[in-house]
């Protein structure tokens, strides 16, 4: 790996993690410090440094020092003594978007960008900052479990990720009825206004109650006015539960399942599903 900067720290801390041997290279340890295991010094760019450092047993490379010739240089040159590498590619300033195309690197990561795209995730959906973050402290077997029931919901479509909040300026109808002392689980509003007996194809993803935080939320959980819900499913399954949660009389079905609602508003709501 060449730099061991700040980008270079993270990708090494989370390379160690997975148990991978990691050899580094950095020009100037004196500044920016270097692991315990010590470096091969130099910015390997060089084929000095770069048989020193072993690269002919190497299965992959990552080139991730804050310059962009130098980043450049270490693929090549590396692809120039062992053609069997995995090569990943830091690239600092988009103006070199062709030279880094035209490096072919299997990977190329752009630090702004991934910063940007954070900060997107936390402006647009906070929430699924939050659950990303709780969900890293899950085994492997959780995550593939959800992934199976996400898949098995959306088939082959990107799922949408959606967020409610149950208050009353959005979500009236249920706000008020919490407030009126109404029991209602979070299965409930999972149901199809049209059919109760059927759930919509959503998964809840997190609960946040009184700063209290809960990974997939069970079906009886029962909701708070207040509740921060973030669910993934189909867009159509959100675009129903939001019926359910702003009227009133649909409520009042999918809580008791009498009087079904089968009015002009709702037949009218169907008809433009089907569009």
């Amino acid at each position: 790996m060449g730099g061991y900067g700040r980008f270079g720290k993270a990708v090494f801390n989370r390379l160690k993690k997975e148990e991978i041997s990691i050899t580094v290279m950095e020009a100037m340890p004196e500044k920016t410090g270097e692991p315990k295991q010590g470096v091969v010094r130099g910015r390997g760019t060089e084929e000095d440094t770069l048989t020193e450092a072993d690269i002919e047993h190497a299965v992959g490379i990552v080139a991730g020092t804050d310059n962009d010739a130098n980043n450049l240089s270490i693929v090549m040159t590396a692809r120039a003594m062992t053609n069997k590498l995995f090569v990943i590619a830091r690239q600092n300033y988009r103006e070199n978007d062709a030279l880094f195309r035209a490096v072919d690197a299997d990977m190329v990561m752009h630090p702004s960008a991934i910063v940007a795209g954070k900060i997107w995730v936390l402006l647009a959906t906070p929430m699924l900052y939050e659950f990303m973050s709780l969900a890293a402290y899950q085994e492997e077997d959780w995550a593939c479990a959800l992934v199976s029931r996400i898949a098995g919901l959306v088939d082959n479509r990107v799922p949408v990720i959606q967020e409610i909040v149950v208050d009353q300026d959005r979500h009236c109808a249920i706000h008020d009825a919490l407030e009126r002392g109404r029991v209602v689980q979070l299965g409930d509003i999972m149901r199809s206004p049209g059919d109760r007996d059927r759930s919509l194809r959503c998964i809840a993803l997190l609960r946040i109650s009184r700063n209290s935080r809960e990974l997939l939320p069970e079906a009886d959980t029962e909701l708070l006015p207040g509740d921060r819900l973030l669910f993934c499913g189909t867009r159509r399954a959100f675009s129903t539960m939001e019926w359910t949660l702003c009227h009133t009389a649909t409520l009042e079905y999918i809580l008791t399942g009498e009087d079904r609602p089968r009015s002009w508003i709702w037949r009218k709501f169907q008809e433009r599903k089907k569009r």
